[in-house]
């Protein structure tokens, strides 16, 4: 039952950008657990305790996102500028928490931000119009890889990044309609990716932890840049803070 309830925390928290399930997972306290139960299934080692976790976690996760994503479709829709203001300020207040773990000041640290961020803006700048394509089927694959990535590491939310590649809409507009020419090819891009990633992803968490949340800042950064409503409803901006206000309250809550 704990791991059901987890999963439906964490579910809501991968809706929302800014918000990490992997940050989730970390204050509760089973991260690690988790991460070594999806580990041990993916590396077929049948653990009826890592089953239990994944199984009881799945369906937590698959109840919140179903009920959610009808409420964000509608609100994307009807208030866009006021959403992306939201959602930007939600996302740089989740940066707060990944830049508290590493050494912003360390050399290495900060030439991996650095560079994350020019190579993030360029290439999202290139591909900025694949939002308007509801035909990409390899783009909405690949995202689907790395929004499982992020959708497992604790300080970026997996949200967070589908906004930032442009589909995020495209992709709670599709769960709320059942749109399975858009669900198929992103769903097998994260069944793929947590296949290919969690192991991956818990050797270099591992031993080059600071240098994977560096990028993963970096990469951040450059894509709230793109994303930020520059508009005239200065109301935007008022969302903006409150985003802002709001990630930074819920982080305080859950570390309670």
């Amino acid at each position: 039952m704990r791991d059901f309830l987890l999963g439906i925390l964490m579910g809501i928290a991968n809706l929302l950008p800014g918000i990490s399930g992997g940050t989730i997972a970390a204050i509760s306290g089973r991260y690690d657990i988790i991460l070594k139960a999806f580990s041990d299934l993916l590396s077929f080692k049948i653990k009826k305790n890592s089953l239990k976790t994944v199984a009881f976690l799945i369906f937590g996760i698959a109840i919140s996102i179903l009920l959610l994503s009808k409420i964000l479709s509608k609100v994307f829709e009807k208030y866009p500028e006021y959403s992306y203001g939201l959602f930007s300020g939600l996302i740089i207040g989740g940066l707060f928490y990944l830049l508290k773990e590493i050494k912003i000041k360390k050399i290495s640290n900060f030439s991996i931000i650095t560079f994350s961020f020019v190579i993030t803006y360029f290439i999202l700048s290139f591909t900025q119009s694949v939002e308007k394509s509801n035909t990409n089927l390899f783009y909405l694959f690949v995202s689907g890889i790395i929004g499982a990535a992020t959708m497992v590491l604790p300080g970026i939310s997996g949200s967070s990044m589908l906004l930032i590649l442009g589909i995020y809409k495209q992709v709670i507009d599709a769960i709320s309609s059942l749109d399975f020419k858009i669900l198929i090819p992103f769903g097998l891009g994260v069944l793929f990716g947590l296949i290919l990633i969690v192991k991956l992803l818990e050797i270099l968490m591992e031993k080059f932890r600071e240098k994977v949340i560096s990028f993963l800042i970096g990469l951040t950064l450059a894509g709230t840049f793109l994303i930020f409503p520059v508009t005239t409803k200065w109301f935007s901006y008022v969302y903006f803070v409150l985003g802002i206000l709001i990630s930074k309250y819920l982080e305080a809550i859950l570390k309670e």
